[in-house]
């Protein structure tokens, strides 16, 4: 169950991702006309040349990194919830819990898990629309993110204890 609910969570995450990524190709094609028409002047120095560059790359680098630190936040959310889901299960199974009740804390906890990705792929498409708002402080938004961080988080097994190990056997 944990696999079909990684598998959401990239769903989700790459659609979103897509949609941005869609948003902010008008300002990707400003900031690499732009950079051309710095490489395109021979009086530059080299120097004036990676400034120039650099100025005008600035309005895309901080629109993706906003992207990132908010798609990172909301997805440490999720982490925190997984976490905590094992948290409970961990106190409930004690530290000798039987197969029978490790099969039970298992659907337990992958009804937890459930809950927390099911949180997480109804607050993404706000998440989206409120980095597209022209009213927030930042309108710009992400491409180099690819929710990589949420595959780490639902494989770790290491904060999922033994509950997957005896879910699998």
């Amino acid at each position: 169950m944990v696999e079909e609910q990684q598998k959401r969570v990239e769903e989700h995450t790459s659609r979103i991702v897509e949609e941005i990524d869609r948003s902010m190709r008008k300002m990707k094609g400003e900031a690499y006309r732009c950079a051309a028409t710095c490489c395109d002047n021979e009086t530059f120095s080299i120097q004036r040349v990676q400034n120039c560059v650099k100025n005008c790359n600035n309005s895309l680098d901080e629109a993706q990194e906003y992207a990132r630190e908010e798609l990172e936040r909301v997805q440490n959310r999720l982490q925190r919830c997984v976490m905590d889901c094992n948290d409970k299960i961990k106190d409930a199974a004690g530290p000798n819990p039987s197969q029978r009740d490790m099969e039970k804390y298992s659907e337990i906890f992958d009804q937890c898990v459930k809950k927390c990705v099911d949180h997480y792929c109804d607050i993404l498409p706000i998440l989206q629309k409120t980095m597209k708002n022209p009213n927030a402080k930042h309108i710009r938004v992400l491409v180099k993110f690819a929710g990589t961080p949420i595959r780490k988080i639902l494989n770790r097994t290491a904060f999922l204890g033994p509950i997957l190990s005896y879910h699998r056997l």
